[in-house]
């Protein structure tokens, strides 16, 4: 095997912890009564734990106490050992490493349909992305439950187990630990089947250090586990379930990126290849369930992947859930349950379900069951998905998806572009005061809704940037409507946007924009449109309800701007006027927002009872104040 990246297992940790199961090996032998000899435990617990590719020649010192390594294993019923507890964040953060929370892997295996029943046993299940193995260890229980309820002799129950499991993990730390839980679960299954037959008959854990992916290489989707005969996932499994990795891929071979072709558009993320895998894993009508970031429902890089799964499988459903930090720690993405099952996509509907945290998953979340076509909506070529909690919202957005047209489109001729300086990138030609052949570089923090304020944090950021050639281009010399490109959930508003009239006045010669605002102007002359109306329409709370029903991250893009449905042909003077002095009537604000509001619904043709609707959607959603 080729070394990986990643740390080397600490040698005297791997001791502990094979001496700790064999100590657990020895008393559930005690308590069966089976007389296995103490010899035969430490040769059961050698095959179960270790593969010769794995054993490291390099250690690194852990901080773990010598106290029982295996005490914490059954304080809850599904308690692992998770080895992701003893590594940096740092290094998790690195390769997109993070623990399942319980509630979620038996959420994706419910929905999956993988029940105690008789119906799974010949059945086969893979976790290409394994960990620790919390979700190989709940599937194995189950799987236990449903070999008991068919009646099944205990002593046949380790190899069937070990048939119809696969975990496979890049991670040799990892494919450890996940060895190391699943010999705790099936311990008496094993002592059994060893009292029965003999430990040379003992067959390996089905848990292998290898890189899934490579698995798709040569055209064959073919490779080699461990001495193994030659193994295909494609088309081999019916279920497919995990947490995969989520980080951008940084030099994805030729013949990878062919293979995933289909389904990458721009930078690959790690999850958007293994959804693709996945997919191709599972036999027809296999079902497949991942939790993943928020990201792939509206984000630019995945419309191809959105496109994939729309023609290969049929959704079935989406959790979305409203927390964000405590999911993952040190994770800040928004993340959902995606449920998909392989072939025609038939299925006239899909079960949305919103849930405020992983805890209430499958007790207080809201189910909705929703029209496949109002989850999917095509805009300007492409698909976006939106998830929303009650059929009204689906309402009202399909309405006004139908009946205007989008801010890119020929009847508005407007485009969302995002700031073109990347601050870092330019740094020897930042400066904090105005220098001779410079001009004002404007940052995020400059803009507020219907509000700007050019330098807003003064000295402790430049805010100006020399012309060069490099970055001549890049100065922006026509009025246009500011908006920042990165805000969350929980912020007032998800779209804060101005137009920063005075200033460009005085800067006649221009200015930049920076990464993280996103610049919309109009393009060319044709079909002049009044950016105020456009800006009121923007900040108006129709717009931040629709833009939070389709959106799934941290992010504001420039596509997202551009899919923007936007009510041309009616109130635009009234709602251009009252934009315009909402940022010089400070003492009127809120009387003026309102009026703002009122007059957008209008627009967009929208009645008392759905205003009344959008406003209790957008005061439900955690620190909504407009």
């Amino acid at each position: 095997m080729t070394k990986t990246h990643l740390s080397p297992i600490d040698k005297t940790l791997e001791e502990k912890l094979f001496h700790a199961l064999v100590a657990y090996f020895k008393n559930e032998n005690y308590k069966l009564g089976l007389g296995v000899t103490d010899e035969g435990i430490e040769a059961v617990c050698k095959t179960l734990l270790y593969r010769e590719e794995d054993i490291s020649d390099a250690f690194q010192s852990w901080q773990v106490g010598e106290e029982s390594i295996l005490e914490e294993y059954h304080k809850e019923e599904l308690e692992i050992i998770d080895y992701l507890h003893l590594i940096s964040t740092e290094l998790r953060k690195q390769f997109g490493q993070y623990a399942t929370p319980v509630s979620i892997v038996r959420h994706i295996l419910k929905s999956a349909g993988y029940a105690p029943t008789e119906h799974i046993l010949n059945k086969k299940l893979i976790d290409p992305t394994c960990g620790s193995g919390a979700f190989l260890v709940e599937a194995a229980r189950i799987y236990l439950s449903a070999l008991k309820k068919a009646g099944k002799p205990i002593y046949r129950w380790y190899p069937m187990v070990i048939s119809s499991l696969i975990g496979i993990d890049i991670d040799p730390i990892a494919c450890f630990f996940a060895r190391l839980n699943l010999s705790m679960l099936l311990a008496p299954a094993v002592l059994e089947f060893v009292a029965k037959n003999s430990v040379g008959k003992l067959n390996p854990l089905p848990v292998y250090c290898a890189d899934t992916l490579q698995f798709f290489s040569d055209g064959k989707s073919q490779g080699y586990l461990y001495g193994l005969p030659k193994l295909s996932l494609k088309s081999r499994f019916n279920f497919v379930v995990g947490n995969p990795p989520y980080f951008k891929i940084k030099g994805l071979s030729d013949e990878l990126k062919n293979i995933f072709s289909e389904s990458i558009y721009g930078h690959p993320n790690a999850y958007g290849i293994f959804i693709h895998a996945g997919i191709e894993m599972l036999k027809k009508e296999g079902r497949l369930g991942f939790i993943v970031p928020r990201s792939m429902l509206s984000g630019l890089y995945f419309k191809n992947l959105r496109n994939f799964v729309e023609k290969n499988t049929s959704i079935r459903e989406i959790v979305y859930i409203s927390e964000r930090k405590k999911i993952f720690e040190d994770v800040l993405h928004g993340t959902m349950i995606l449920s998909l099952e392989r072939g025609k996509n038939d299925n006239s509907s899909v079960n949305v379900t919103f849930a405020q945290s992983t805890r209430d998953i499958d007790t207080t979340s809201t189910i909705v069951h929703v029209d496949k076509d109002q989850v999917i909506q095509r805009l300007n070529g492409t698909t976006v998905w939106f998830i929303a909690d009650s059929l009204g919202v689906y309402n009202i957005i399909d309405r006004i998806i139908r009946e205007h047209p989008l801010l890119s489109g020929e009847e508005i001729n407007c485009r969302a572009k995002t700031g073109q300086i990347v601050w870092n990138r330019v740094k020897p030609l930042l400066t904090v005061t105005p220098e001779t052949n410079s001009l004002p570089l404007v940052w995020a923090t400059d803009v507020g809704k219907f509000s700007f304020s050019f330098n807003r944090l003064g000295a402790v950021r430049p805010c100006y940037l020399k012309v060069k050639q490099k970055t001549e281009s890049l100065i922006v010399r026509k009025p246009g409507i500011l908006v920042q490109r990165i805000t969350a959930d929980e912020q007032p508003s998800r779209i804060v946007a101005c137009i920063p009239e005075e200033f460009c006045k005085k800067e006649q010669k221009g200015y930049f924009v920076e990464n993280h605002l996103n610049l919309i102007q109009q393009i060319g002359v044709k079909n002049i449109i009044d950016l105020y109306f456009l800006l009121g329409v923007l900040n108006s709370e129709i717009v931040e309800f629709f833009f939070r029903a389709m959106n799934g991250n941290t992010q504001v893009s420039a596509t997202e701007l551009n899919l923007l449905p936007i009510p041309i042909g009616k109130f635009e003077h009234e709602i251009s006027k009252v934009a315009k002095l909402i940022p010089k009537s400070p003492a009127r604000k809120k009387n003026l927002l309102d009026e703002l509001n009122r007059l957008v619904a209008k627009a967009y043709s929208l009645n008392d009872k759905e205003q009344e609707f959008i406003k209790k959607f957008l005061s439900n959603r955690r620190g909504y104040d407009n």
